[in-house]
């Protein structure tokens, strides 16, 4: 990922190049935009920065279309303010249309990330959106979102516009405000961005799950993560989006508080039929799940899922593990909790119905066992290559005893890596054998 603070955030001019490197007077090198484009997108937003403090100006260096490929910060942007509106009308020029254009031109990533929402001016957004300028754009990250609605309202109507970032960490479920202004958010999106194939929400606070209903909207959806939403109202707003979604993550409430509610699973039963291109499935905070709750997963229908996450699922019953054993195409499988989750203990005549998942390569089994030697009725996993375990402390097992690693190495004959999780301990690694053992802290979240 690149940096934010990119080098689009100030505007560079030409008397800004510091130190040119000195060319051989024998090659009087020159190189011009068109020239360097190719190389620059493949630059992130460090290497654009040193490449102006030590460039020649013959390399054209400040010209904004050798970063188009960043992300540019709105809230840095002099001619999104309020300020330069202001000049305008008063007849100013300070930014000419054409000095515009040449910022905006081909740009695909735009960021907001201020909580000062007076630095944009939502009305100049909507000239710069009305008359094209900012048609190229592509990607979308607002952070503070419950700022910026207004700004995010006059972005919603950008043509192209395929992915869309938003995180609040702001003020919490107490402050009414801050809740109108999200519910409204998460309205306008899914009214207006129908072109997105990619949204991600995160929010510290809660919001009521019924405001999602405008989500069934987007059906060109390929990835949906949503975190900070009481999902125990329902998932019929997941029927819209399901056609062409390939990474489902669903988190109900988020890592500060838990609705008073648990989800009903059989909620998840609507989405039986619908998850034909259905890839990777996370699941986070779904309580008391069975073979019901996995079934839309398991299904021909579903047969594309490769990937299934459970973080922090408590009382998960063993009827689940039947119903992964369906899933015939899971190559990692991770099921995370701590030490404060309530969870079920999987012996090793439950861990058997794990044995056909032939084509698994990484399992994390977090505090559901209460002996490591279970594990050696996995024995038909002959692919597994990683295996992540953390287990509660015990004075009669000992993660670190030889015969113990070795008993576990022996179980799968692919192994490459085995990392032992415990929220207390020394970081470190060892081998055993050919495979590496890698002891570590486990952090709550």
């Amino acid at each position: 990922n690149q940096s934010m603070d990119t080098a689009v955030s100030e505007y560079d001019d030409e008397s800004m190049v510091a130190n040119p490197v000195t060319n051989n007077d024998d090659a009087d090198v020159h190189l011009y935009p068109n020239a360097l484009r190719h190389v620059a997108e493949y630059l992130s937003a460090d290497d654009v920065k040193s490449l102006r403090l030590t460039g020649s100006k013959n390399m054209h260096l400040a010209d904004p279309s050798l970063t188009s490929h960043l992300l540019l910060r709105m809230d840095r942007a002099s001619f999104f303010s309020s300020s330069v509106a202001a000049a305008t009308t008063a007849g100013e020029e300070l930014f000419s249309k054409e000095r515009i254009k040449s910022w905006l031109d081909d740009r695909r990533r735009l960021v907001i990330n201020d909580v000062d929402a007076s630095k944009i001016c939502p009305l100049r957004v909507r000239y710069l959106v009305d008359h094209g300028y900012l048609d190229s754009v592509t990607e979308l990250i607002v952070f503070d979102c419950h700022a910026h609605r207004e700004t995010i309202a006059e972005l919603s109507r950008l043509p192209n516009l395929q992915g869309l970032i938003l995180t609040n960490q702001e003020s919490g479920d107490d402050d009414l405000g801050v809740l109108d202004e999200l519910e409204a958010i998460v309205t306008c999106v899914g009214t207006n961005m129908r072109s997105l194939m990619y949204l991600d929400i995160e929010f510290d606070a809660i919001v009521h799950g019924g405001r999602l209903s405008s989500l069934g909207n987007l059906r060109g959806l390929k990835h949906l993560r949503l975190r900070g939403f009481d999902l125990s109202h329902g998932l019929g707003f997941m029927r819209g989006c399901m056609a062409s979604l390939k990474s489902l993550h669903l988190c109900h409430g988020n890592f500060f508080s838990s609705p008073t509610n648990d989800v009903n699973e059989r909620d998840l039963l609507q989405l039986v039929g619908l998850a034909n291109h259905l890839e990777h499935v996370h699941l986070e905070g779904f309580d008391c799940l069975s073979n019901v709750g996995l079934r839309p997963f398991c299904t021909p229908a579903s047969s594309s899922v490769n990937s299934l996450v459970l973080k922090h699922c408590q009382d998960l019953n063993e009827e689940c593990l039947a119903s992964m054993g369906r899933m015939a195409r899971l190559n990692c499988l991770h099921i995370i909790n701590s030490s404060c989750d309530d969870t079920p203990i999987f012996d090793a005549k439950d861990l058997q119905q794990l044995n056909v998942l032939s084509k698994l390569r990484s399992l994390s089994l977090f505090y559901v066992l209460d002996d490591p030697s279970d594990l050696s009725a996995l024995y038909r996993l002959t692919m597994l290559e990683t295996l992540n375990i953390a287990l509660e402390d015990d004075e009669d097992i000992d993660l670190e005893d030889e015969e113990v690693l070795d008993s576990i190495c022996r179980s799968f004959p692919s192994l490459r890596k085995v990392r032992i999780f415990s929220e207390g301990g020394m970081a470190r690694t060892c081998y055993c054998g050919d495979v590496e053992v890698e002891y570590d802290t486990f952090n709550f979240g």
